[in-house]
């Protein structure tokens, strides 16, 4: 009976090891889970972990995506100071801060301002200092006066376009008022020889004495009134042409107007002339539209963007083509959206000059 009694005490004692054994199972179980619940970062719960500072490395990658060095970033509580190097807009901004709208709120209120609300917390990033240089471009639009209908098209796109009018065309003058009185600069796109295309009416030519230079080129200014400087239709040979240029830009100097070299080769003695002469001048860095396809034209654009961000200004031409115009209404937001200026080129040239 003994040996019963004992064998059924140690069953007893088995099952209640077991028991209690399970039961520190089962609670070791359900605090793992429970731990693991609680580490899930934002990509697991959608929510950000508070005692981690995920609110300050995630404002911290969104700065770093915008190539702002952690040297010109200041934390102070929920609020953030940023020291610009250089222009930003409020498309790059949303773009950068995308992420927080994964887990928060995200208002941009403006290109120096944005408000991010994370777990009922808000943080207002501001960003201050003036950076270096703006990136600027200009846009001209070449060969105006042939017709009315060019001038008022291309004022219908937004944005500050400089105009160059052919003289003594049908509608030279009548392009060159309109334009004016819509607040647009207008240049003088003065013909000359190129390279055995006939540059039309008003041009200068190798063989011309001084005096005649001289006479063509008044009688083009006076057919093309409120004129702010000039740039060369063709005139390959004659940008070329130390001798004629030195008397064109000196001519054009003297009547305080400045000079856009259209840079149709790469011959133009322009630029070396105008510091001897003590004339303001700029040269294009770009043809828009040679080949008249959407896809061209694009690139063309992009390429004008790059050169102005990296130099801080840029010359565009383009012509009064369907296509150039359709591009141009459509591109323009995003040159602007890529921190990009859109100019009249005489504002490029006072900038060269350190004008503001």
């Amino acid at each position: 009976m003994k040996r019963r009694s004992s064998r059924r005490k140690n069953q007893k004692n088995i099952l209640t090891i077991v028991i209690v054994a399970l039961i520190i199972i089962a609670g070791a179980v359900a605090l793992i889970i429970m731990t693991q619940g609680r580490g899930k970062g934002p990509d697991q719960t959608g929510m950000p972990d508070k005692e981690n500072g995920s609110p300050e490395l995630l404002i911290k990658g969104c700065l770093f995506e915008l190539d702002i060095s952690r040297r010109d970033v200041r934390f102070s509580g929920h609020a953030v100071d940023v020291t610009l190097r250089k222009p930003l807009s409020e498309v790059m901004l949303s773009r950068a801060f995308s992420p927080v709208k994964d887990v928060g709120d995200l208002s941009i209120e403006s290109a120096r301002h944005v408000r991010v609300v994370i777990d009922g917390r808000t943080w207002n990033i501001r960003f201050s200092g003036t950076p270096g240089k703006t990136a600027r471009c200009a846009i001209i639009v070449d060969d105006m006066g042939l017709n009315l209908k060019w001038a008022k098209d291309f004022c219908t796109v937004d944005a500050d376009l400089t105009f160059s009018v052919l003289p003594d065309r049908p509608f030279s003058e009548k392009a060159a008022r309109y334009l004016h009185d819509r607040g647009k600069e207008v240049l003088l796109h003065q013909p000359m020889q190129g390279n055995g295309m006939d540059p039309g009416k008003g041009a200068i030519y190798q063989h011309m004495s001084r005096a005649e230079i001289r006479s063509v080129l008044r009688h083009n200014l006076q057919s093309v009134p409120h004129v702010k400087g000039v740039n060369n239709h063709m005139g390959s040979r004659i940008t070329a042409d130390e001798d004629i240029m030195r008397l064109v830009l000196e001519d054009i100097r003297d009547r305080g107007l400045f000079f856009v070299d259209s840079l149709t080769t790469s011959k133009s003695v322009c630029r070396a002339l105008a510091p001897e002469i003590g004339i303001s001048m700029i040269a294009r860095d770009v043809f828009l539209d040679n080949e008249r396809t959407d896809s061209y034209i694009v690139s063309q654009i992009d390429k004008l963007v790059k050169i102005s961000r990296y130099y801080s200004d840029a010359v565009a031409i383009c012509h009064p083509y369907p296509e150039t115009l359709a591009v141009l209404a459509r591109e323009i937001p995003k040159i602007r959206d890529q921190g990009v200026e859109i100019v009249r080129v005489s504002k490029l040239i006072d900038f060269a000059d350190g004008s503001p």
